[in-house]
């Protein structure tokens, strides 16, 4: 399933947006939409079914997934408040989207979705900027995978949500990670048993807290990011300082 990501800044995880006012830009399309609820577990689209729609979601979180040959399930995202999901390349989804929790969302269209984008000069430029947004995700997810060690792989999930729950340059030290360890483990390639050791193993060693079921407080940053990027504690904790620059008197 190919998905468009219709926020210029990770939103914070979860709020519910109310305000039907419209809106500029890809989201404003769906402002006069009826809004729908989905109780947790439910399935908004299945993987085959005719790609017919197009969804903002309004509030809750949404999980795409994949059923292998082999009764596998791969979770190839996961999609937040003010996210735009459903445009397939194809004429059918390329994947299940279920309810997490309790959803709210909008519905479009998928040929009213593309006539407004074609025929508006303003929502054009956007819509090829959010593709190679996500096509830039997607290339970041193949390295993880293909690549990155479990414990990597763990931490650049919760550089992920920091970055969401804040942004980019001022990441949030305290973070909600809304799914469970079976569909962590699901979504970054991993067992169970080794993303719960992973967790447990970032908590002895005081990289994160947990304060609530689903909340964590970052302790440690700069030591999550650098293990994110394969590093270790002795690589944050003997890193040189950058060197000053000396002035020379005359």
């Amino acid at each position: 399933m190919l998905i468009v990501n219709a926020a210029s800044n990770f939103p914070s995880p979860l709020p519910i947006v109310t305000n039907s006012e419209p809106k500029p830009g890809l989201l404003g399309l769906f402002s006069q939409q009826p809004l729908e609820t989905f109780g947790r577990g439910q399935t908004v689209c299945r993987d085959g079914d005719p790609a017919m729609h197009v969804f903002k979601i309004v509030a809750g979180l949404v999980r795409v997934s994949k059923i292998l040959s082999d009764g596998s399930r791969v979770i190839t995202g996961f999609f937040y408040p003010g996210e735009i999901f459903g445009l397939s390349p194809a004429e059918h989804f390329l994947g299940d989207a279920e309810a997490v929790g309790e959803v709210k969302l909008r519905r479009l269209n998928r040929n009213r979705f593309q006539q407004a984008v074609d025929s508006s000069e303003q929502l054009r430029p956007q819509f090829i900027n959010w593709l190679c947004q996500e096509m830039a995700s997607a290339q970041a997810r193949l390295v993880l995978l293909a690549r990155k060690k479990a414990e990597e792989r763990v931490c650049d999930l919760l550089v992920m949500l920091a970055r969401r729950a804040g942004n980019d340059d001022d990441p949030a030290t305290e973070i909600e990670i809304p799914i469970s360890r079976v569909d962590m483990a699901d979504y970054l390639g991993l067992t169970i048993e080794t993303v719960s050791r992973t967790m447990t193993n970032l908590i002895k060693r005081g990289v994160i807290q947990s304060i609530a079921r689903y909340r964590f407080t970052i302790r440690k940053p700069a030591l999550l990011r650098s293990l994110a990027d394969g590093g270790d504690e002795h690589d944050n904790l003997h890193r040189k300082p950058p060197r000053q620059q000396t002035t020379r008197t005359h």
